[in-house]
């Protein structure tokens, strides 16, 4: 696990680093409109495909690695296949939906000329092929966090590259939609094609012929499973995607912008603690099975205080002077953007922090549990946003996504804890 979460972390830092850069780079060729209409086509896409997709990888890793400890290799591979299934018909249906609603919907969120809809159109592109899904479960199964590391952080490079050159060449927004394009389609493929390799290297083969359907009569739990773990992470991401997108309706782009502006920035510090979440998983998912609850406790605990105070560490002293960093990065364009980069800086400690309390409920088995501190998490944000945003504008925006992130943490920390009295182990 330490192996790992040296891959998966350093990686990450790797890629906050050239998503800053990149992010900078943007900022300065698009100005904060632009840079708002790239954010509301992104947020639209990336917002249909988290509603329409269902992503089986927690679902396969929960039950492949059960198949692989009874040395199943036919019901590994259907387990494989079943996960390309899903990736393949939720692709199709994310960007067909996308496709159709793109008209109706562009006007709404305040892409109101003719282009709105090209935009996203032709960013939609990229759902069809989508298998990323499928080749997380395959490589952490596997133990291969490096691989998908590096190819992350090669993606990574590439865009940053491609964006340098689109803004030293003087082109438009145009240019930075088909970046996002690019980056779809090799999140969406590289990882898949090298995990199907690495599947061959460990002797499964066969996985074409292998059924699906079959897959679904011998876990009988995965359904379930896979819709509780991924109406999470709707209702989580959806609160970040759907602000943006509320926000272009009741403003106007260059506001966006600037939101966008901090929303991004927050992302990286939450992404930073995204890939201990996942690597801890599969190994949180063994203990508990194995009985292990104190090293599962353990595992939590020195993850999550970990996570806080390296990010205190870091965080502090930007915050202190976020103005200054504004301007010396971004330009004057952004200028008073600060508040709301520090609302959602702090909001993304907050969130982090407690990101170990996903896959530890995930592994107890309390998937439902998760659901609903979920559930009510979001209908705090959905309840305030409004009424945060027409008394503080972007501020009262940022204010929404703390109280979401909030009330996430604390109530997954109360169940984790309701949950491990109830098991005997103590608080």
């Amino acid at each position: 696990m330490s192996r790992n979460l040296s891959w998966t972390f350093g990686s990450q830092l790797f890629i906050s680093v050239a998503a800053v850069a990149t992010l900078f780079i943007t900022a300065r060729a698009l100005g904060p409109t632009n840079l708002g209409i790239l954010a509301l086509v992104e947020a639209f896409v990336r917002i249909v495909d988290l509603i329409v997709r269902l992503e089986p990888w927690q679902a396969v890793i929960k039950y492949a690695i059960g198949a692989q400890d009874r040395r199943d290799a036919p019901a590994f591979l259907r387990l494989i296949k079943l996960s390309i299934l899903i990736d393949a018909f939720g692709g199709i249906l994310s960007g067909l939906t996308c496709i159709i609603l793109a008209s109706f919907i562009a006007p709404m969120i305040g892409l109101s000329d003719e282009s709105g809809a090209q935009y996203i159109w032709f960013v939609a592109f990229g759902l069809f092929f989508s298998y990323r899904s499928t080749a997380t479960a395959i490589l952490r199964i596997f133990d291969r966090f490096d691989l998908l590391a590096r190819i992350d952080m090669i993606t990574a490079l590439i865009r940053l590259a491609l964006t340098v050159i689109a803004w030293a060449s003087g082109l438009g927004i145009w240019a930075f939609l088909a970046l996002l394009l690019a980056q779809s389609l090799m999140d969406g493929l590289v990882a898949f094609f090298c995990a199907l390799k690495e599947l061959h290297r460990h002797g499964y083969h066969g996985v074409r012929a292998a059924s699906g359907l079959q897959a679904l009569r011998e876990n009988p739990g995965f359904l379930r499973f896979l819709w509780n773990s991924n109406f999470n992470v709707i209702l989580r991401q959806s609160a970040n995607r759907f602000d943006i997108l509320v926000l272009g309706a009741m403003m106007n782009p260059a506001a966006v912008g600037i939101y966008q502006l901090g929303k991004r920035v927050m992302n990286r510090v939450t992404k930073l603690a995204g890939p201990i979440r996942q690597t801890i998983y599969p190994e949180l998912a063994r203990l508990w099975e194995q009985g292990k609850i104190a090293q599962f406790n353990r595992v939590v605990l020195i993850v999550s205080v970990s996570i806080l105070m390296m990010q205190l560490v870091v965080a502090l002293p930007i915050m202190l002077n976020m103005e200054w960093v504004i301007e010396r990065l971004f330009g004057n364009a952004y200028a008073g953007a600060g508040p709301v980069m520090n609302i959602l800086l702090g909001s993304s400690i907050i969130f982090a922090s407690g990101v170990a309390l996903n896959p530890a409920l995930l592994s107890m088995g309390k998937d439902r549990i998760l659901v609903r501190v979920t559930v009510i998490s979001t209908v705090l944000f959905a309840a305030s946003f409004l009424p945060f945003v027409h008394l503080w504008g972007v501020e009262g925006a940022a204010f929404s996504n703390l109280v979401f992130n909030l009330s996430w943490t604390i109530g997954c920390m109360l169940a984790f804890r309701r949950v491990r009295a109830k098991s005997g182990t103590p608080s």
